[in-house]
């Protein structure tokens, strides 16, 4: 398919997994979305990658010359990064301080990527050097003036630096996230022992980017090209999830859950009093996400009974491109019921998703108790955030979790702090919380059969909700029960 010719270039798969019973005393229904590219006659069949613009912040503070080693890694890192740009591409280099200085091109444009133009950034970046302070919201918009003549493109921002946000307000940063939020795709990185992991995960969580730690300098190089190639490979510069409810239905949140954690609601477009657009940022040609949507439900209000055993729409999913419907829409549906099993029920996929949250709210505790020096505390969580990442089968989490504990066995105190532990190794543990594993695929679940009648005790929740026997979790308050074959709860 053509542009004008009836629809986008680019089909995606959008697919709705929930257990739709509810029972009448409900107020809420988790659901997740399934969006994928690169199915026949899809992005990655039909299209080459689209045009990009993309700006390359690299932190100049004076910390960054100490070591010099940092500095010399940032710009070799640049340099990487600006061979990877493909031609046609637009491109530029930035220096951030306490402002934003222009390094390529000199006026504060954007160069077209070719042969000469690469190399003449190469050689400015001679003109990166360390001196002053560090103000990235003043990074970020100027950024976000070079990229914005160009919305047709896929636009894309690196950002790196080796300290804290120490010279412009929070209030200051956050306003310039919420200008920016929508406008483009930022991946942070982090170098050395001294940046505030919780100021680079919100950049990228507003900014819909992987934040991550470089523990060696010397695997910034390769890591910067890893990104511009992935901005040069993507297909979709901008995907949105519509979201349409019924009467009495609204939206709370929808969470973005793989690749990477990032939750969308905050900088949501509402539309009008029941229709709202999320921002997922730009796309690969061969991609699947999921997302967690979380509906509340406020049916019955006025006393009336709803009908029972019927199938009823609760909203109505769209992907939209440029303005364009590019996937078949889907209904969110849920049908009232007084059957405690069926009710009940949560769909598997939803409670991993949901494991996944208490696993990133365990590693983000942990991480911040280490840092205020409360050993006793952070031993606690990270101890829970091993035992979730095991039951979740998060090899990653648990791979990064071996630099900072280890399992000692004990029941009592199931995890210990490494005696050689690291401040580079905790913030690798917490940008982590963003790290889900593997990429899923659309064809990787298969939708639960309808439920049966289980056998068994009841099981009761300390919230005081009771559930049936093969239940999952407590649909009230999202506590997962013990399940003795699992080895227990965590």
């Amino acid at each position: 398919m053509t542009p004008g010719a009836g629809g986008p270039l680019h089909a995606f798969e959008l697919e709705v997994v929930q257990n739709k019973y509810r029972s009448t005393s409900d107020t809420g229904m988790a659901v997740v979305l399934r969006v994928g590219t690169g199915r026949s006659g899809g992005a990655g069949a039909a299209s080459a990658p689209a045009s990009a613009a993309v700006a390359i912040l690299v932190d100049c503070s004076s910390s960054m010359g100490y070591p010099p080693a940092k500095m010399s890694a940032a710009k070799q890192a640049t340099r990487a990064a600006i061979d990877t740009i493909r031609d046609g591409s637009r491109f530029a280099v930035v220096a951030g301080t306490d402002g934003a200085r222009m390094v390529y091109p000199e006026p504060a444009t954007m160069a077209v990527a070719d042969a000469t133009t690469r190399a003449a950034a190469k050689q400015a970046t001679g003109h990166l050097y360390d001196s002053g302070g560090t103000a990235m919201g003043s990074w970020l918009r100027l950024a976000d003036r070079l990229l914005a003549p160009y919305p047709e493109l896929v636009r894309h921002v690196i950002l790196l630096t080796d300290g804290r946000n120490q010279h412009e307000t929070p209030e200051e940063l956050e306003a310039v996230l919420t200008a920016c939020a929508g406008s483009f795709v930022c991946d942070a990185r982090g170098i050395g022992e001294d940046w505030d992991h919780r100021q680079l995960l919100r950049i990228t969580s507003v900014l819909r980017g992987e934040a991550e730690a470089i523990g060696d300098v010397a695997e910034l190089a390769a890591d910067f090209e890893s990104i511009m190639d992935r901005a040069m490979g993507k297909h979709v510069p901008d995907l949105r999830i519509r979201l349409g409810t019924a009467p009495g239905v609204r939206v709370r949140s929808v969470r973005q859950e793989t690749p990477t954690l990032a939750d969308l609601t905050e900088h949501a477009t509402v539309l009008d009093e029941r229709t709202t657009e999320f921002y997922t940022g730009s796309w690969s040609g061969e991609e699947s996400r999921e997302f967690l949507v979380d509906l509340a439900i406020a049916y019955g209000q006025d006393g009336d009974r709803p009908p029972l055993e019927e199938d009823v729409r609760a909203a109505r999913v769209d992907l939209i491109m440029a303005g364009e419907r590019c996937a078949d829409p889907q209904p969110i549906e849920l049908r009232w019921t007084d059957d405690p099993v069926a009710s009940t029920r949560i769909e598997p996929l939803v409670a991993r998703h949901l494991g996944q949250e208490e696993l990133g709210e365990a590693v983000a505790a942990g991480c911040d108790a280490l840092e205020s020096g409360d050993r006793k505390a952070a031993e606690a969580k990270l101890g829970l955030a091993v035992v979730l990442a095991e039951r979740l089968g998060n090899a990653e989490i648990l791979r990064r979790l071996a630099g900072l504990v280890e399992v000692t066995g004990d029941s009592d105190r199931p995890v210990r702090l490494r005696d050689d532990w690291t401040r580079s190794a905790m913030l690798r543990v917490a940008v982590s919380s963003v790290m889900v594993g593997s990429e899923p695929r659309l064809t990787d679940h298969k939708p639960a059969p309808e439920p049966a009648i289980a056998t068994g005790p009841d099981q009761e929740c300390p919230c005081g909700r009771i559930s049936p026997p093969d239940a999952l979790v407590c649909e009230a308050c999202k506590r997962p029960f013990d399940r003795a074959e699992d080895g227990g709860r965590a």
